[in-house]
């Protein structure tokens, strides 16, 4: 009988409690490709590279993804600027350059670079290329390359992955020339009359005695198309799409589970960017 408990036990351990613990990594990347001058010198071809490898053993399935290329209008101030600015930098963006001032972004691109609900095995890779273009006579000064991607793993909850991909629903009439908004999305995701796309699913536990003590929840993504308001910090008359995603009790995204039961589903978002100078890019298309 000691024996069979000791077994027993030991079994668990190996084959629920390690994997189940066992870290994710998704190695996740942007980068600048090689930049090429258009025929009458006007703007820049950029390749915006994003890429990512499930670098673990566990599997997971991407839920959401986003690319975005901005260009920031920039200005050198010789006199730089002063503490009210500098704290409001570190507050807002996590840092300040003393002798830089930048203007509200402008939208260059924007799109997804893996479908949603696609399985991503250990060892495997995703990658995306998209060619942007950068004007150069509308002063801007700086291209930021930007990148968001969503996933739950694999190990841990039953995801009905054709479902998934096949349930989206968008808050504007899709289906009129007018494409009116119709619905807002909850508070927490956007503002009132912003845009937003969203995928859905129920979600479970991959155990079963995790499944009769708990019911099914949801996972959504959304993609948020937000529109200008002052404050905002992207030019007028244009945006700057974000994503974010949740675990809930309803589809609609209103009532959020606990931080501890969402993270037993293992549902992670990873966001990286980079940037540079204009001067630097036409440097590189010239040579």
């Amino acid at each position: 009988m000691v024996s069979g408990v000791v077994g027993a036990a030991s079994l668990s351990y190996s084959q629920m409690y390690v994997p189940y613990v066992t870290p994710v990594t998704v190695p996740f990347t942007v980068s600048f490709g090689a930049p090429t001058m258009n025929a009458d010198g006007a703007s820049l071809h950029l390749p915006a590279h994003v890429e990512l490898r499930n670098s673990s053993s566990v599997r997971i399935y991407v839920l959401g993804t986003l690319w975005t290329v901005t260009g920031n209008p920039a200005t050198f101030d010789p006199q730089g600027k002063g503490m009210d600015e500098w704290k409001r930098d570190m507050l807002e963006h996590g840092s300040t350059l003393t002798h830089v001032r930048y203007s509200p972004s402008r939208l260059l691109g924007a799109g997804e670079f893996v479908t949603p609900g696609s399985p991503i095995d250990p060892g495997d890779a995703e990658s995306s290329d998209t060619n942007v273009d950068v004007p150069l006579r509308s002063g801007l000064g700086r291209v930021t390359i930007s990148a968001t991607i969503s996933y739950i793993r694999a190990d841990r909850v039953r995801l009905p992955v054709n479902h998934y991909m096949r349930t989206i629903e968008a808050s504007w009439d899709t289906e009129s020339q007018q494409q009116k908004h119709q619905w807002d999305a909850p508070k927490w995701v956007a503002e009132s009359g912003d845009e937003v796309y969203r995928h859905y699913s129920t979600i479970s536990h991959s155990s079963e005695m995790a499944n009769l003590t708990h019911a099914s929840d949801y996972v959504t993504v959304w993609w948020t198309i937000p529109k200008w308001h002052e404050g905002r910090p992207f030019a007028k008359d244009d945006t700057l799409p974000y994503l974010s995603a949740s675990v809930t009790r309803v589809p609609d995204g209103e009532e959020h589970i606990s931080g501890q039961e969402a993270e037993s589903y293992g549902v992670a978002i990873q966001r990286v960017d980079t940037e540079r100078p204009i001067e630097e890019l036409l440097k590189a298309a010239r040579k």
